[in-house]
């Protein structure tokens, strides 16, 4: 008479079977991170003015005797007149998507920006990790803020 009963090595093999029908139906569990990519000494915008981009067109370091306070983080600006800026509207000069690399965003990774690769776009900041990521994005900008703000979504922040 045949052994009904199953066997240990049978039941985690059937287990595991299972499991690789079942997990790809489960929901991708959200990845968790900082709302800001933030600098060693923990500034957004790695210590950068934001509103310098849109006002003087260029990339220039903030100043730790003007600072904000916003969503968590800590902000820089070359002046108080631009910290100011900053505070009546922070929505405005922020980097998108945090001021992680939107090419990186748009390729389901969060890799720190560098402030010193930027464009702006639809009065938009985006930064990004090296030239190469802001070349790419002049070729075809609304497509890859398309997938970047896709994946930039699925995300969880630590707040």
């Amino acid at each position: 008479m045949p052994n009904s009963t199953i066997n240990r090595r049978s039941f985690i093999a059937t287990g595991f079977a299972a499991a690789g029908f079942i997990w790809p139906a489960l929901p991708a569990l959200a990845k968790t991170i900082s709302r800001f990519s933030l600098s060693k000494d923990g500034f957004a915008l790695k210590g950068y003015d934001a509103t310098a981009y849109f006002a003087a067109d260029t990339a220039a370091t903030g100043s730790d005797a003007n600072t904000v306070d916003w969503k968590g983080a800590t902000w820089r600006f070359a002046t108080a007149a631009e910290a100011e800026l900053f505070r009546a509207n922070p929505e405005a000069y922020a980097p998108q998507f945090g001021g992680y690399c939107t090419r990186a965003m748009s390729l389901k990774k969060e890799v720190p920006g560098d402030p010193e690769v930027w464009r702006i776009h639809k009065g938009k900041l985006y930064v990004f990790f090296a030239k190469r990521g802001g070349t790419i994005f002049d070729k075809g900008e609304d497509a890859m803020i398309e997938l970047a703000q896709a994946h930039w979504d699925s995300l969880t922040f630590i707040e």
